[in-house]
């Protein structure tokens, strides 16, 4: 679980520069990074137990975070990410 939060953590940090901040030569795309976030959180979010007020949050913050980018809010969007990256999430249990 360690490596999928780490790689969580990862994915929120490409975030931060969403939607057109990703390089034309990388690999690492708007689109892909998103669904990288949502299959993550997916799979990490059954086997968190003991953070169930981080849990709750992050959810929530996720779901503005989704909106904000597909309602051509970046700014939003971006400081949504940075809070996100922000809250540690590789020391989840």
């Amino acid at each position: 679980m360690n490596e999928k939060l780490a790689d969580f953590a990862a994915a929120l940090s490409g975030a931060v520069t969403a939607p057109d901040g990703y390089p034309e030569w990388g690999y690492v795309t708007y689109e892909s990074n998103m669904a990288d976030l949502k299959s993550l959180w997916s799979e990490l979010r059954p086997q968190l137990k003991r953070d169930t007020q981080r849990i709750e949050d992050i959810d929530k913050k996720l779901t503005e975070m989704f909106r904000a980018f597909a309602q051509g809010e970046k700014e939003k969007g971006q400081e949504i990410a940075w809070a996100l990256y922000n809250l540690k999430v590789k020391s989840l249990r």
